[in-house]
């Protein structure tokens, strides 16, 4: 029994001590596991180690590796007449260039030119609530990348920008013009955070400006009449020289020596109407003044004057009007007298001669109860002082002995007839312009000419005619989209557009 019993205890022993070497490897083999995960790591590591430590010669391989695989992307976009700094992942909206000639006529006589105006919404005006459905692309690091795509894909020889952010120009946009080829000239009212810009290819045009002119249409008067209010709107103007490179590569025998170009953007306020007629002059009265100045110390040479921007106003408002159907009535036409009429019952506030800060950015400060609540009323009674006051800035503008042609007014309508006379009989496209609250037209590039004040100048101008009196042949728009083709949503907008303004551009020869 003794030895019996001592036999069971011996097997219970072995018995019990198997099953406790059965039960501890639960314990064991995550200690197992972990010391085998961690030497595994530690292998994979010293290979790593092993690999990362290459020889100066396989170093210097994947460097031309590298170098190789760089230069065939940049080839790549190079073949496809596009600067190395496109970015391929940056979609946006590619809008062709609508041919006024046949595919198989003969190439024009003359020199090219082509020449875009691009309101590019300034960094500094964004708020959130006036782009409600923009989202990422309000951010400058997205929205610089769209912008560059466009400018790189369009790659015009003239850009007259306007909303160009000072800081933006400095630090971004001076060194990418450069780095794609382009001089530019930045100008802005000193209180104002942006401005505009005219930048233009280096081998088109010879080096620097032949002269400059600076517009502060607040110290500029129209005749005996002054600003309205304190707008701190400006302008700029260059002269331009080709180069004789560019001209001899078109075989070109003729005094044409280069163009007079300028750029602005006119008063934004919906009760401006009177103040950025009165700025239209002033365009048209500065440009004849560096006309002449251009002439006088350049004699015996030809220069072509153009003017473009964001004018803030539709071909049917009077400040478009005033500069492109001369001579101009304004009583005859009932929703233009109404308009600049109504606009001189708009008392502006002492506010705005101050220099805090840009007009865009404050907003409506005069709302009041006293004030009209219509900008486009439908029916305006003016006072005997509001009337003589339209009278005499209407007779100033008729005086002037220049005139402006929209570019787009006379020959849009040959490329796409279905989207151009849309704005009573004017002959341009419906929209340049696409924000969350408004859409219109208020872009233009205008050609400057003199006007004898008594050739009735009211209508559109045949378009063969103006290419004979003026040497200049149009023969490439930018395709602007009419509203049934834009999107629900405002502008900007990723795969879209950079800004709330469509870019125009147009192709001229100039012979």
């Amino acid at each position: 029994m003794n030895s019996n019993h001592s036999l069971e205890k011996a097997i219970a022993a072995h018995t019990i001590n198997t099953d406790t070497k059965n039960e501890l490897p639960e314990n064991s083999k995550e200690k197992n596991e972990q010391k085998n995960a961690s030497t595994k790591s530690s292998e994979k590591k010293m290979a790593k180690n092993t690999s990362s430590k290459l020889s100066p010669e396989e170093i210097h391989q994947k460097r031309l590796a590298r170098e190789a695989k760089r230069k065939a992307r940049n080839d790549a976009l190079i073949a496809k007449g596009l600067h190395p700094d496109y970015d391929e992942n940056i979609e946006f909206i590619k809008r062709p260039m609508l041919s006024v000639l046949p595919s198989d006529a003969t190439p024009p006589v003359g020199i090219p030119l082509t020449i875009m105006s691009y309101n590019m919404l300034a960094q500094s005006l964004i708020r959130r609530k006036m782009f409600p459905t923009s989202g990422n692309v309000l951010k400058w690091f997205v929205r610089s990348k769209l912008l560059s795509n466009e400018f790189i894909y369009y790659k015009p020889d003239i850009m007259c920008l306007q909303e160009v952010d000072y800081i933006q120009y400095q630090n971004f946009w001076k060194e990418k013009f450069s780095n794609w080829g382009y001089e530019s000239q930045f100008y802005r009212n000193p209180t104002k955070n942006h401005g505009c810009c005219i930048s233009w290819k280096k081998s088109v045009f010879q080096q620097g400006f032949v002269d400059r002119m600076l517009i502060d249409y607040d110290k500029e008067p129209s005749g005996d009449i002054e600003p309205r209010t304190t707008t701190k709107n400006i302008g700029i103007v260059l002269a331009l020289k080709f180069q004789d490179s560019y001209k001899q590569k078109f075989a070109i025998d003729s005094k044409t020596t280069g163009i007079i170009i300028g750029t602005t953007h006119l008063f934004w306020h919906p009760f401006g109407t009177f103040e950025r007629t009165r700025q239209t002059f002033v365009v048209l009265n500065k440009i004849k003044e560096f006309q002449k100045r251009i002439n006088i110390l350049n004699p015996d040479t030809k220069w072509y004057s153009f003017f473009c921007g964001d004018f803030n106003s539709q071909p049917f408002d009077t400040p478009y009007l005033s500069i492109t159907s001369k001579p101009i009535n304004y009583d005859s036409n009932k929703r233009m007298k109404t308009v600049i009429e109504c606009s001189l019952s708009f008392k502006f506030s002492k506010k705005r001669d101050g220099d805090d800060g840009d007009d865009e950015e404050d907003g409506n400060i005069e709302l009041s109860k006293d004030q009209p609540q219509s900008p486009v009323p439908s029916d305006y009674q003016a006072t005997e002082e509001q009337y003589e006051l339209c009278q005499r800035l209407q007779k100033v503008h008729n005086s002037l002995n220049m005139r402006a042609i929209s570019l787009y007014s006379i020959g849009y309508g040959k490329v796409h007839p279905e989207n151009a006379n849309v704005h009573r009989d004017r002959g341009e496209p419906e929209i340049s312009n696409w924000a969350h609250t408004w859409r219109g037209l208020l872009d233009y590039i205008f050609f400057i000419r003199s006007w004898d004040t008594t050739t009735d100048c009211t209508q559109i101008d045949d378009f063969d005619t103006f290419a004979k009196e003026n040497d200049v042949l149009i023969t490439k728009y930018l395709r602007l989209p009419p509203a049934s083709e834009m999107t629900e949503h405002g502008q900007p907008h990723e795969k879209e557009y950079g800004s709330d303004h469509l870019s125009i551009m147009c192709e001229v020869y100039l012979k």
